[in-house]
Order: C-alpha cells, then structure tokens, then sequence
C-alpha cells in the first residue's frame, strides 16, 4: 500500500481563499548543528528550475569527497528541478549526464523567441523522456523509502511528500507531478492515480519530513539561510518564498531569471562550477576534509573547469553534427500544443484517427485535383477563367476539411482548457500574493523588533529614574502646596467697602 505523508500547511494570513500557505518558518539545522552527529544527515534540494545544476556541482562533489555521507543518508528529498536531483542521487544516475542534459536542452530553447515561454516547447515531455533515458529499470527499489518527491495537491492545497514507488513508471509520474508549474509547463497538471498535483515549490520551498531522526543538509542555488548555497554579502531586503528565506539583492534577482529563462549557458556552466566550490568550502568548515586544499579543487577526480560539456560515448563528430541540427529525439521534446494534447490523451483512437484522416484527406485532394484539371483542361480560355475563379472556393473548402478535425478537438477541449486555464490563474495569483505578503511582514519584522527591544530595555530605566526624582523631592502637605500655588493679594490694594 502507497504511503502519502500529507503535511497540512500552518494558518497564512491569506487562509480564507480556497487554501492556504505555509508561513515562514525557522530554517531546518545544519548538519553538525544538532546531537546526532553518528548519524548520517538527510539532504534536502530546494527548487532550482535550470539552476538546478547548482545542486548537481554540490552533489558530485559530495560523491567524490564524502561519497559515505550521500550515499548513506537516510533520506534525500527533493522539490521541483531539487527532486531530480534527488532521484539521481538515489538511483545512481550520472550527475554529469543530467547536466549535460540541462545544458542541450537550455541550449536548444535559443532557437524560440521566447524560449521555454514558447507554446510550442513542451518542458514536460522533455522532462519525460529525459527520466525514462536515464533512470534505471530498478529506480523504484532504489527510491523506496529514500527517496522523498515534494508536490502540492491541487484539491485542497496541501504538501504531499511521496515516498514509496511502485514501478519506474510511478517514480517518473511523481517527479513530473513536482516539477509542473501551471503556464509554464502546459496546462493539464499530471496525476498520480486520479489526483492531480503541482509543483511542490508552491507549499515549500526547501522540504523537511515532520518527524526525523537526524540532521538535514539543505542545498540551494540562491543565497538566503541554506546549508549550502552562495555566499552573498547581506542585503536590506529579505524574500520569503514558500517558508524559505532568500536575500533580496540584484545577484539573487539574476539566479531566479536564469532558474525560469537561462540566458546564457555560460551561467549554468558556472553555478555548476560554483555548487562544487561552495561544497568544498562547506566541507572545509566542518573539518570533513582536512587534507583538502584548495589546489585540489581544480584537481580532482571532476575537474569541472576542464571537462569537456559532451555526454558520455558521443564522439567528436556527433557534437559537430548537433551544433548544426536537432535530432529527431530533440525535435520529439519541443513539439506543439496539439502535439502535446494527443500525448497528454493517451487515447490511441485519436491517433488513429489522425493517421486515417490524413490518408484519406490526400486521396480525395488528389483525386478532386487531378479530375478537375484534366476536365478544364479540354476546353479553352472560358473554361480556364473559370477554373481560376472558383480556385478560392476549392482552397477554402480544402481548408475546411483539413482543419475540421483539430477545431473538433479543440471545441472538445474548451471547457477542459477554461478549467485548467483558471486553476493555473488561481494557484499563481496566491502564490505571489503569498510571497508579498510573507516578505513583508518580514522585512516589518526585521526593522520593528529593534525598536521594541530598545522600548523594553528603555521602560525599567526610565520608570526607576522617575522613582528617584519623586524620593529626591522634599514633602509638602497638600493643604502648603495649596498656599504655595495660590497667588497672594498685593499689600497696595485697597479693601473693599
């Protein structure tokens, strides 16, 4: 039986909408912060998007330094783009591969105006095929009990964690369900036997399980309160998205446009490259490491800075090749929207019925071509001219019978598309409502609290100072203190008669 460990997010000051969520809370500790030190800490990936080659850099370095910790934490979890590397962490997958994955992909999205924007890129299906490549046929033994996917039930809101797999196809399924965002990865939201599921970053941003036994190290690609992420200097502002609090600066700003459109490859090359440093400086500081200078970071067993970006067994002559075209797997990825309808369906008949309609749509043009101008082709001039008049009707009613089926699929699907279409307005619109809200609150916290505390340090010292003032002043009875301040009547004047 499937265990579903539901995490009912604490009151927001939003919760009369449909559902609420999670306020800001106090960041899980560090690994070596807390008494269980024999005990290997859980990791917990935060959401990334494209970034998320941050955490593949920490993560291989973490395999290549302190592989003992990695591989015998009791549970990885993981949230959005985190969770994927959480599967690959548990499963064995190479690190190295899913970057090189990233990037291609990343790299692809340039030839769209609006990159992964564009209705015509299917995220989702990309995803799709990227796990069933590189996912072994075992992934669900592996990922039993280990394995910990965050996602946001759309029923009512809530953090489900997912921990329990019963085939490939089930682990595949719960990452697709953690990393979907509404509008940004198509507009049906995948389910997992019926229940339909949205990104996990929606109810927490960093996931922690309600109950454990050890430590968590945290991983993310932004700066803010994390285990293991960049070390920026502090900022004015704080960003509290999803409970998690991130530093509002320009640098921050830059890493979360790069997680939903990379600009360039050479940023996720780098946040590549700086996971692996900041991991190193982190085992460093805990004494992990001791033996470990600098120098070897640029040595080791990656060398992240001199390998070659290239998946591994593709030769020098297949990277030339992809530079000029698309394969045919790549095309597959970045297909249209009615492409991903038909996919999404799952119905054979539909397929079927697009292979028969096309096949017989060309039979009938080319008969109706071939009968019509070999006809007119007997007669004249007069016949020609006519044959030239009616050519817009025949195009139109070509047109008409080219696009019925897709305007009938598409008048199926309104309705559908409308629900969709409102759910994701509604999960985006509280979303950022929430974030708003959360960072303010915040920030008014932050700059209120010194007063305060100036306020209580300032209440005893003036309340003694007012208690030696009065034992200081000499004590007059009432009955003097009325003659003192009564005014006295001037000797001159006169009495009255």
């Amino acid at each position: 039986m499937e265990t579903l460990l539901s995490l009912c997010t604490s009151s927001a000051p939003i919760s009369f909408l449909l559902f609420s969520f999670r306020k800001p809370f106090k960041m899980a500790p560090g690994v070596f912060s807390c008494h269980h030190q024999d005990v290997p800490p859980s990791i917990s990936f935060s959401g990334s998007g494209f970034m998320a080659t941050y955490q593949l850099g920490v993560a291989q370095c973490l395999l290549n330094y302190v592989p003992w910790k990695i591989r015998s934490a009791p549970c990885v979890l993981g949230v959005s783009a985190g969770s994927l590397v959480a599967a690959a962490v548990v499963c064995e997958v190479s690190l190295v591969s899913m970057r090189d994955e990233m990037l291609n992909f990343a790299k692809q999205l340039k030839a769209f105006m609006l990159g992964p924007f564009n209705p015509s890129v299917n995220l989702l299906h990309w995803l799709e095929m990227v796990l069933y490549k590189h996912l072994p046929s075992n992934a669900h033994h592996l990922a039993n009990g280990r394995l910990a996917v965050a996602m946001t039930r759309m029923d009512d809101g809530k953090l489900i964690i997912k921990s329990e797999f019963e085939s490939k196809e089930d682990v595949v399924q719960a990452l697709l369900c953690s990393c979907f965002v509404p509008g940004y990865c198509g507009i049906t939201a995948p389910s997992i036997k019926g229940v339909h599921y949205l990104d996990g970053g929606f109810t927490s941003m960093l996931p922690v399980l309600p109950v454990s036994c050890s430590d968590i190290l945290t991983v993310c690609p932004f700066s803010g309160e994390t285990d293991i992420c960049p070390r920026d200097p502090n900022s004015m502002l704080d960003m509290v998205v999803s409970g998690t609090t991130l530093k509002g600066n320009i640098a921050n700003t830059l890493r979360i446009i790069n997680a939903l459109y990379p600009m360039a490859l050479e940023t996720l090359e780098e946040a590549y490259k700086s996971g692996y440093r900041d991991a190193i400086n982190f085992l460093l500081s805990k004494d992990l490491v001791p033996y470990l200078t600098v120098h070897e970071e640029f040595q080791g067993p990656l060398k992240p800075n001199k390998e070659k970006l290239s998946v591994p067994g593709e030769t020098d002559k297949e990277v030339t090749e992809g530079k000029k075209e698309v394969t045919e797997g790549d095309r597959e990825a970045l297909t249209t929207f009615t492409d991903v309808a038909g996919l999404k369906k799952g119905n054979s008949e539909v397929q079927k019925t697009n292979g028969n309609h096309s096949f017989h749509f060309g039979m009938m043009k080319n008969a109706l071509l071939g009968s019509i101008v070999s006809y007119f082709g007997m007669f004249g001039l007069p016949a020609r001219i006519l044959y030239y008049l009616f050519l817009p009707v025949m195009v139109s009613y070509y047109t008409a019978v080219q696009g019925r089926h897709r305007l009938e699929l598409l008048y199926e699907q309104t309705c559908e598309l409308l629900f969709w279409t409102y759910q994701c307005l509604r999960f985006l619109t509280i979303f950022m409502f929430n974030v708003f809200i959360c960072t303010l609150e915040k920030n008014l916290k932050d700059r209120m609290i010194p007063f305060i505390l100036l306020l209580k340090w300032l209440k005893p010292h003036l309340f003694a100072a007012i208690q030696e003032q009065r034992k200081a002043a000499p004590y007059l009875h009432p009955d003097t203190q009325a003659k003192l301040l009564r005014p006295q009547e001037s000797s001159f004047t006169k009495p009255r008669l």
